[in-house]
């Protein structure tokens, strides 16, 4: 496949905005627990109505990096949904990999809300890859809530890559034959149980504490199994297969196995942030970039650095790298994130302006 893949109709699509749509329900205690639950998030305001109603939040929060859940969207060759989350017209079917976003947080998430986005296209171009051409889609994405307050803004990178034909045209009828490649089998074992991380109280960190250099205490999940992905896609809505579904993996995607979701790595390092901010700090700002695959049976580590210490209107800020490395020495998503913390006796606001 060769050429320019960025048609007139395709150019045409750069600046346009996609309907307003609104979730089909409010976002649920239920679903709040299920999200926690599917990435073993601990944060009492997500999970403890008492804990979150005393804090200085009022009511129970949303993981931030989570605030919209897929409900039942259609069943196409791809997975759940997938063919309709960017409606950009491509000579060529190709899953959209994540290859990075940029998100904003100006307000707290609330059980009870409901959310409403839409997406304006930034951007489309091309280039050559290792394989083959692949199309890159830039978006803004914009959250709001049932008053139109801005809960949220990220900028999204997807790219789209071009199968051989093989890969890359749907195969009907009955079994199709093909070579898999063996793949270890995700623990656990017959005998063993994996248990879930237990929360562990820490105190809340000030910014006079703060300095260059300062490590974030780390976040360790895994080993990852299946279960772990299919928890995460049921918690939201998200059913692509190549993170479920072996054969097509292989066959369809040229992948090695299943991989862990662009989007669970992000709830990784993004639980990273929050706990380093605490309940009376503020994740601002998270940008992250995916570099590797991760698959069942990887050990994740998500760490972190303070890189720069600032003062914004009276408010203290930590700028931070942060990385997630697998257990074969892989580091798979790297990025850096804003973190807003109080002075002592001081309380940061619960509204926040965009940054440029």
């Amino acid at each position: 496949m060769t050429g320019n893949l960025i048609t007139e109709d395709v150019r045409a699509l750069i600046g346009s905005d996609t309907p307003p749509e609104r979730n089909r329900f409010p976002i649920s205690e239920e679903m709040v627990y299920d999200l926690a639950d599917a990435t073993e998030d601990p944060n009492p305001l997500y999970i403890d109505r008492a804990v979150a109603d005393a804090s200085r939040f009022g009511a129970l929060l949303c993981p931030p990096l989570a605030t919209w859940k897929d409900i039942a969207p259609p069943i196409g060759y791809f997975g759940a949904g997938q063919e309709s989350h960017f409606e950009v017209p491509l000579p060529f079917n190709s899953y959209g990999l994540n290859g990075g976003s940029d998100w904003q947080f100006l307000r707290p998430p609330y059980v009870g809300q409901w959310i409403t986005r839409q997406f304006r296209i930034l951007d489309i171009y091309q280039k050559q890859g290792r394989s083959g051409p692949l199309v890159f889609v830039e978006r803004q994405e914009t959250q709001t809530n049932q008053d139109g307050d801005i809960i949220l803004q990220a900028r999204r990178l997807s790219i789209h890559r071009g199968l051989n034909q093989d890969a890359d045209t749907p195969q009907s009828g009955p079994t199709v034959a093909h070579d898999l490649q063996t793949v270890p089998l995700s623990p656990p074992g017959p005998d063993e149980h994996v248990p879930p991380p237990q929360p562990s109280a820490r105190p809340q960190l000030y910014f006079e504490d703060v300095a260059d250099g300062m490590t974030l205490p780390p976040v360790i999940k895994g080993p990852l199994t299946t279960t772990h992905l299919v928890r995460w896609a049921a918690a939201n809505g998200n059913y692509a297969r190549i993170h479920w579904d072996l054969p097509f993996a292989q066959t369809r995607q040229g992948l090695e196995n299943v991989v862990v979701n662009g989007s669970l790595k992000n709830q990784y390092l993004g639980q990273l942030l929050v706990d380093f901010a605490g309940p009376g700090g503020w994740l601002r700002r998270f940008y992250v970039q995916h570099r590797g695959m991760d698959y069942p049976g990887d050990l994740l580590t998500a760490t972190g650095a303070v890189t720069g210490i600032r003062e914004v209107d009276g408010i203290g800020h930590a700028d931070c790298a942060v990385i997630l490395t697998n257990s074969r020495g892989h580091q798979t998503a790297s990025g850096i994130g804003t973190v807003a913390l109080p002075r002592r006796g001081q309380q940061l606001p619960l509204v926040w302006r965009p940054e440029e």
